[in-house]
This record gives C-alpha cells, structure tokens and sequence, in this order.
C-alpha cells in the first residue's frame, strides 16, 4: 500500500474514534425525548403534510425515482473489501437497515409500499465515489445508505439531492450537506468536555494522560480537546492531566513502549484516546507488559462484544464510550426491543453497524412519514431537516436536525453554552459490558456552558 493511501485509511480510522469520544450532540434539550414531525418541499426545511393518521394512504406518484406502485427502493454502499480495520461494516450494517424493513413492512410499509434494499454495493475502500456515481446515473433508487471508511461519494449524493443516510464517523463530509443525515452528530469537534474527567474520577483515577496519533489533524484536535478538559477540570475531579501525546504512529508499528514507561514515571493511571480499537489493544498489552495493568482506559471505539471477549482479561475495568443507547440498557419503552426482536427473527447479531444501519433507516422512514403520501425526495429531505428533537425511538440523544449540519468551535460560546453534551459509556466486567448510568437511564447528560464543571444528570429518550 503507498503511503499517501495509508495516511488516508489512518485518518478515516480516526474518525471513529473522535465521533464516538466526542459525545455530543445536536440537541437544545436533553430532556426531551418526542421525535417531532415536520416536512415538505422547498428550499428550507418547512412542516410537511404527513403523519402517523396519513401512513396508510397510497397517493399515485410518477417521476420519482426508485418510487413504483408497490415498493420504495434504497441502495447502500459501504466498505467490505479492503476494510483495514478487520471488523464487520458493510454485511452488518446492511443486516440493521434489513431487519428495520422487516419490521415497517409487517405493519403495512408505508403509503401502501414496502420498503426494499437493493443489493449491497462493496465500495471496495477507495470506490466509494465511482459506486455513489453509479447510483446517481442509474436513477433507480430513492436514497442511499452509506457505511463506508472513505467519504468520496457523499459530495456528489448530496449535490443530486439524494437522501442519505450514513454512518456518522465523518463529520467533515457531512458538514453543511443537507441531504446527508448521519447517525452521530459531533458539530464541535475541539470543544472541551466533561465527559472524560467524569469518567476518570469515577473510576478512581488521579492522573490521566490524553493520546492520539500524529498522522491526521483531527486527533490532534481531539487529543488536546481531552487535554484541555482533563486541565480545566482538575479541580472540580481531581484529576489532573499528567502525561499528552498527540504525535504516535498509526497503527503504532515499533509498539509504545517508551511511552508507556514515560507515562508509568508520571504516575498515569487513566488514559483516554483518540485511537482505533486495534491501538487499543496494542496500548493494553504494553500497559500489561510493564505492570500497569490495573490502569483504567476510555475506549472511543471498541462496543465490540467479540473483540473484547477474544481479548481475555486485557480490557477488564476499561470503560468504552458508545454513540447509543448500549444494547446493556432497559429496553421498555424504546425502539431497542424492536430492534432485538427484528434482529433476531432474521437470525442476526446485534451489532454496533447493525444499530447504526437501523438508525439510519429509521431516520429514513421518519422523513417519508412527516414529508406526506406525496412525497418525493426534496420533500423527505426538507421533512427530515425540520426535526428538531430525534432520537430514532429513544435509541440516540435528541438531534435537532434544523441544527445538524452546521458545525462551530469552542470560540462560538453562544453555540457550545445551548447545547447539552450527551454520552453512554459502558464498563468491561468479567468481559461483559455493563452501563456506568443505571440501565434504566443510560444517558450522562450535562447542561449549560461547557466550560462550567457541572454533575451530569442521567436520562433516557423514551
């Protein structure tokens, strides 16, 4: 592989890690848990003409693509071949959109169609743009699901005005696109935040260090982001921050054991990253092979069952940040049962990619149902982009999607203060993954201006 090709995966990776560590999200209330409705066409997001009263009626279309009298057809593109990191993206990804389908079309679909998937199209790693060219020359389809390592198509899908509905690991790409809907919204990447100093403190830590690789500008955002909360909280937990490093190389190939010996000589005993999940590992086992072992790490990325439970007792005390609602948590009067009872009638796994392909799809069924029977794509776009509380069923922190797209920093303080900072973490015990929040409400949520130290209040979006 060249190096310019490396560098690309290695900043796609990181994505990963700065989506899920970010824990935050678009939503002005964090109290709030109805999923609103609202749609239309236009060149603004307008209320639209549907509903829940309005799903059964079938209205004659013509012109829209992937629109026939019985079905509404969708594509996704994502990674299988190619796939760096070695987990399952595409096929799991594609089993949460299906099993989603399944279960809207026992009801009835909607407007007197079923929603179908078409075949899943591999964008090979570095295709994305030519399979998402396809799709738009093709016109077969209505909208598009993306669970992809490399953004290339989502300009083009979006410049034709296709809904899609993607993967939320790259914030850049999605920025300021309108019809691009991912499952995560980060809009503040180098915001400080007080999820990782709570976290630390309540795992009994006293020096924390803050880690990222030195290939991609955004975890070196990331990692000073950490730093700098870690520093401006240390007060308030009692955590101060003891050791930084934004400079390590992707996939860490001569190992990290000098820093692992800087940070034991600094006292370390927490460490939060800005890494993928096989760095992880690497860290974990340098930090065993030196005897620190007992020191606790917050994973950005690694809400892998599997992966930890091959792992043995290497990741024992960590606690992992997780984009929804952990599938530990109490399902009773959220979309969560439905999606394990969906899951399993199809003889699937639950997955993160699974969850995020259902997200994806209900965020797709959401903004048919709100654009109206006579819908077309400009009208679920606008419908979609109305919303302004979603959580797909109680599954995410409450997006406000008239919001979403428009990113801002840590010097828009007006921007940063009316936001809540949302986040679900989960502890690796005996293997196992349990919630850090009662089950019952596994949301930490925190109001105000972010700069303020304030306990978090935890919350579920029912």
């Amino acid at each position: 592989m060249s190096t310019p090709s490396r560098r690309a995966i290695a900043a796609v990776v990181l994505m990963l890690a700065l989506v899920a560590s970010a824990c935050s999200n678009s939503s002005n209330d964090a109290g709030t848990t109805d999923d609103g409705e609202g749609g239309g066409g236009g060149d603004t997001p307008t209320e639209g003409d549907g509903g829940e009263e309005r799903r059964d009626e079938k209205v004659e279309l013509s012109g829209v693509p992937g629109v026939s009298d019985d079905e509404i057809t969708f594509a996704a593109i994502g990674t299988k071949t190619g796939n760096p990191l070695g987990t399952c993206i595409l096929d799991c990804y594609v089993e949460g959109i299906e099993a989603y389908f399944a279960y809207r079309n026992s009801e009835g679909g909607i407007y007197g169609r079923d929603l179908v998937l078409g075949d899943p199209l591999d964008d090979e790693l570095s295709a994305n743009q030519v399979r998402a060219l396809d799709v738009i020359s093709n016109d077969n389809v209505f909208g598009v699901f993306e669970a992809t390592l490399l953004a290339t198509g989502w300009g083009d899908l979006d410049g034709a005005g296709i809904p899609t509905y993607a993967w939320g690991i790259h914030s850049t790409e999605a920025a300021e696109r309108p019809h691009i809907f991912p499952s995560t919204v980060v809009r503040c990447a180098n915001c400080v935040r007080r999820g990782p100093p709570y976290v630390a403190r309540e795992v009994g830590a006293t020096k924390a260090a803050s880690l990222g690789y030195g290939v991609s500008e955004n975890s070196k955002d990331c990692t000073a982001s950490t730093a700098d909360s870690f520093e401006l909280f240390a007060e308030d937990t009692g955590v101060e921050l003891a050791y930084e490093n934004d400079d390590l190389e992707y996939g860490l190939p001569n190992g990290i054991g000098p820093e692992v010996t800087a940070m034991k000589e600094a006292g370390v005993d927490f460490i939060s990253t800005c890494i993928d999940l096989n760095g992880m590992k690497s860290l974990a086992q340098e930090l065993e092979r030196q005897g620190m072992d007992d020191v606790v790490l917050l994973h950005p990325n690694t809400y892998d069952q599997r992966f930890v439970e091959e792992a043995g007792s290497l990741f024992e005390g960590d606690v992992v940040g997780v984009q929804f609602r952990p599938f530990e948590a109490e399902v009773e009067g959220t979309a969560l049962a439905e999606f394990e009872e969906w899951m399993a009638e199809q003889g699937s796994e639950p997955t993160e990619l699974a969850m995020v392909g259902w997200i994806n799809a209900t965020t797709a069924f959401e903004g048919l149902l709100a654009a109206g029977p006579e819908f077309d794509r400009e009208a679920v776009t606008n419908a979609t982009n109305a919303m302004t509380e979603f959580t797909a069923g109680g599954l995410l922190a409450p997006i406000d999607w008239t919001l979403a797209h428009s990113p801002y920093s840590r010097d828009d303080e007006a921007d940063a203060s009316a936001e809540s900072e949302c986040g679900a973490f989960v502890k690796v015990e005996e293997g196992r993954f349990v919630t850090l929040a009662p089950p019952e409400t596994p949301f930490l949520c925190w109001e105000g201006d972010p700069t303020v130290w304030s306990e978090p209040e935890t919350a579920s979006f029912d």
